[in-house]
């Protein structure tokens, strides 16, 4: 039997929600060759696309492709299984397996539009309520959907971020030196809380020691927060909107410290990746960071300046995870082990 897979995500610039979708695509056609991976026309990311060999259909892209496009052709394709890994999903197809990563919209729809709040209050209970089987990335998650929308945890499956493919490859035997480096991976929005970092760091005593580097598109979180972009270029803080993969797992590899102060997560996916990469963790005191990575990171109040600066302080001087220590943790969240667990709920072989 096909299995088949909605790709949209190949028309989109790859946040966290994205790399699942690569990664644990990859995976899955490694693990069933014959699994069919379908898109839109407007491919973003042709690599990946070439990769898995995907299948452009339809004339449409976005969410009319999605609900319009993707249900004619899988209508003549006698309605396989289809695996929905980013979130959405077609509302008129009753085959659907899905993956939903956190519930930002339903609890702070004010962190988006009002366009895209409403949507996805819309379609998101709808298609939780009716596909085959349901996925989410951490257990945090997973109770926290089947409280929402008043479902068993039992119809939900955890199927975890990992490490990707790329990372594990460029990772050398011997991880070199440290620098003096505070790296901070993520979008600038209110969700991810880097104004609260970028003022912490600030008014901390290792400002002259240490540089802060910050990676993520930015957008009217500057307006919204009273920013400086200009003090900060002034304060050793350096701030780029996109770095290529490569030269990302290289700013890893120098950075001593990683810090996540979000104020919501599914997941969190830079703490793994930088404690692979052997940097220390200050993190946010949230549920699903708790969940994860209680035993590897120092935690704190991220609506708390004066607890941040001692968060930072703290991990300045501890020392990092150990190499034992993170084979756990990957083995534990691993996307090869998401993905047969995918495949053998598709298949019924659970």
């Amino acid at each position: 039997m096909k299995l088949f897979v909605n790709a949209r995500f190949l028309t989109q610039p790859v946040s966290g929600v994205q790399r699942y979708g690569i990664e644990c695509c990859r995976k899955i056609k490694k693990l069933y060759p014959s699994s069919v991976f379908l898109t839109p026309k407007n491919i973003w990311n042709t690599a990946v696309a070439a990769e898995l060999g995907a299948t452009v259909i339809g004339v449409n892209t976005g969410h009319v492709w999605e609900q319009l496009d993707l249900v004619l052709y899988l209508r003549k394709q006698n309605s396989p299984p289809l695996f929905n890994p980013c979130n959405t999903a077609p509302v008129m197809y009753a085959n659907n397996y899905i993956t939903l990563h956190d519930l930002a919209f339903f609890h702070h729809p004010e962190w988006n539009s009002k366009l895209f709040s409403l949507w996805y209050n819309a379609l998101i209970p709808h298609l939780v309520k009716n596909c085959r089987h349901l996925f989410t990335v951490s257990e945090t998650m997973r109770a926290e959907i089947a409280r929402c929308y008043h479902m068993p945890t039992a119809v939900i499956s955890v199927t975890y971020n990992g490490v990707a493919e790329q990372m594990i490859s460029r990772r050398p035997a011997n991880m070199p030196s440290k620098e003096k480096i505070i790296l901070a991976v993520g979008s600038f929005n209110i969700r991810k809380n880097h104004h609260s970092l970028i003022k912490a760091f600030q008014e901390s005593k290792i400002k002259d020691q240490y540089k802060l580097v910050i990676i993520g598109d930015k957008n009217k979180v500057f307006s919204e927060t009273g920013i400086d972009e200009l003090q900060m270029k002034r304060s050793n803080i350096l701030v780029y909107s996109h770095l290529a993969e490569a030269d990302l797992i290289d700013m890893y590899q120098k950075a001593e410290i990683l810090v996540s102060l979000s104020v919501y997560e599914g997941f969190g996916i830079p703490i793994l990746e930088g404690i692979y990469n052997g940097c220390k963790i200050v993190c946010s005191d949230i549920a699903v960071y708790r969940e994860l990575y209680d035993n590897y990171a120092v935690f704190c109040n991220p609506n708390n300046i004066s607890e941040i600066i001692e968060a930072i302080n703290t991990a300045s001087q501890s020392t990092h995870v150990g190499e034992e220590g993170i084979r756990q943790l990957v083995s534990r969240f691993n996307y090869e082990v998401s993905a047969k667990k995918i495949i053998e709920e598709m298949l019924n072989l659970r």
